[in-house]
């Protein structure tokens, strides 16, 4: 078992509005990463929340005598508590007026990979020969790329690319996207855009693969992130059994 996390506020942001988690016991391995956003410091509160809220559904409620499913829909309820929470908070204190999150996360249990996502942060799936992201964007751009109004080069440079669809906290409800697939040994890599915005699937694939110490990895691709100009905070977790 390998697993490696890190953070950082990059070299434009007074405050770093992202947070992330990573957990695991002898049955369920993993982590997620939430990228805060909203004025007056309410983004970094809403990350907070969400992974607080997470976290601690999944310290209560998980038990090794849940079948995957049941494990994906628990964390998809949790997602859903944070958003009912964020959204009540953000009604009642005028400063906190917008505040919302994105919020990934990748579990590996019972050789099963659950991915639970709403936003533009991003899980990927990493094996010597290739890397894959596989979860789908909640952004502008990439609804203009699945009508086919935009190229996969577009998107890169496109000067909305940083609008998302689908945030927790923003609305009364959301919806969440849930995956379940085969684990058969990957590196599982989480990633806020701060990261995926700069540094490409290649390099990411290139850093992991060429460490195997993955703490080091997370480091590395932190330090690249900065190097390329660090204009957003930067996290990112991996893991693999």
């Amino acid at each position: 078992m390998r697993i490696g996390e890190c953070t950082d506020i990059g070299r434009m942001r007074d405050t770093n509005e992202d947070s992330y988690f990573s957990y695991l016991n002898e049955n369920l391995v993993g982590g997620m990463v939430a990228d805060g956003m909203g004025g007056h410091n309410a983004g970094e509160l809403a990350s907070k929340m969400t992974t607080m809220i997470v976290k601690d559904s999944i310290i209560q409620k998980f038990n090794p005598d849940l079948n995957y499913i049941d494990c994906g829909e628990m964390i998809r309820r949790a997602f859903l508590d944070a958003n009912e929470e964020i959204y009540e908070y953000a009604k009642h204190h005028k400063e906190a007026e917008g505040m919302g999150t994105t919020a990934s996360l990748g579990f590996i249990y019972k050789k099963k990979l659950i991915t639970v996502h709403v936003g533009d942060s991003r899980v990927y799936t990493v094996t010597p020969d290739e890397i894959k992201q596989i979860t789908t964007d909640h952004s502008y751009v990439q609804e203009l790329l699945r009508r086919g109004t935009i190229t996969e080069e577009d998107v890169k440079t496109h000067p909305q690319k940083n609008i998302i669809t689908r945030a927790i906290g923003t609305e009364p409800t959301i919806k969440v996207d849930v995956g379940v697939r085969d684990y058969n040994g990957e590196t599982v890599f989480i990633c806020s855009d701060g990261l995926s915005n700069l540094v490409s699937d290649e390099q990411i694939f290139e850093v992991i693969n060429k460490n195997d110490d993955l703490q080091m990895a997370m480091v590395k691709l932190v330090e690249l992130a900065n190097k390329k100009g660090g204009n957003d905070n930067i996290t990112c977790l991996a893991f693999d059994v």
